[in-house]
């Protein structure tokens, strides 16, 4: 008998057990199918809603670019994919399709280099932000901190990839400024080019022009002013014009120095981007040679840099004497 009520009280326990078991499994919460986010463009331009998903790991979607308009507000913001999916349903004058070729440059040692370099117009952007019209000055700020800003008329005229960059100008092919995606440096080759946040990159306008510094990478803001930009202060020298000391030498300076590149003629012509440059290293300083005086001469120099519109041509007159 009391082998029986063992074996049924043993019995009992387990099916309570059980129930038990069953109790908890049925109770645990249902995990979630991943949540989406539908992000509504806010420009004047007509662009329809992009879903993506949510904290995307490992994608190009996980960086976005915000759109900054003159009253300091965004106005639009964007990835990877919202950015092609807009344009390329966008009715635009301006390239909407991706953008690859091969970049020249220079930089600030000077050093001539190529990139290969894949992405987006960057009018296209604008008119996709509404502000391609008013925008006067645009800045691109990278993740960093560090920026450039470019004037209209800097960013949107003709710009070229020149096969013989720092020499001449021979087979220079047209090439728009993009933010890329896909780009790598040092390399003429397109297959080469590896996946990257988005970078400013853009073409020169001269075989000689220091477009490097301009070169924006992980760009986290793009912001666009309305106000005309203002012009560059006019360069100086020391010493002074006047008469000096034959064979005495003359620098050129500005306020800016590092930001600027000072172009000069010695002939009495015009200076343009095109005569020689003062100034063409920020970094081997001996590069940057002083002008000697050996008879009456004329000096006259004209500022250009990113950011403002060239100042006006400033003239010096030295006469050497013994």
């Amino acid at each position: 008998m009391l082998t029986k009520l063992f074996s049924l009280s043993l019995l009992l326990m387990f099916m309570a057990a059980c129930t038990s078991a069953v109790n908890t499994v049925d109770t645990q919460p249902e995990q979630s199918e991943p949540s989406s986010i539908v992000t509504e463009t806010t420009s004047g331009s007509d662009m329809s809603s992009v879903t993506e998903e949510a904290n995307p790991a490992n994608d190009s979607d996980a960086w976005r670019v915000r759109v900054i308009g003159p009253t300091d507000e965004e106005v639009w913001s964007f990835t990877e994919t919202e950015l092609g999916y807009t344009l390329q349903n966008m009715d635009s004058i301006y390239p909407s399709e991706l953008f690859a070729h091969v970049y020249s440059t220079i930089n600030n040692w000077p050093s001539a280099r190529f990139y290969v370099a894949e992405g987006y117009s960057v009018a296209a952007i604008l008119e996709a932000a509404g502000l391609y019209e008013i925008a006067q000055t645009i800045t691109f700020r990278g993740s960093d901190g560090y920026e450039m800003s470019l004037t209209r008329d800097q960013l949107l005229d003709s710009r070229y990839f020149f096969p013989n960059v720092g020499e001449n100008e021979d087979d220079a092919e047209p090439v728009i400024p993009i933010i890329a995606y896909r780009w790598r440096e040092g390399t003429d080759d397109l297959n080469s080019m590896r996946d990257e946040n988005p970078s400013l990159i853009i073409g020169q306008s001269n075989p000689f022009e220091h477009t490097n510094p301009v070169f924006v990478f992980d760009i986290s803001y793009i912001i666009v002013s309305d106000m005309p930009p203002e012009a560059w202060p006019a360069a100086s020298t020391f010493p002074q014009p006047g008469v000096i000391h034959t064979g005495e030498t003359v620098n050129l300076q500005h306020p800016n120095f590092g930001q600027v590149k000072l172009h000069y003629t010695l002939d009495g012509s015009e200076p343009n981007m095109l005569s020689p440059m003062f100034n063409p290293s920020t970094f081997q300083l001996e590069l940057n040679a002083p002008i000697p005086i050996t008879e009456p001469t004329t000096i006259k120099v004209i500022v250009y840099g990113f950011g403002r519109s060239e100042s006006e041509v400033a003239v010096f007159e030295f006469m050497p004497e013994d």
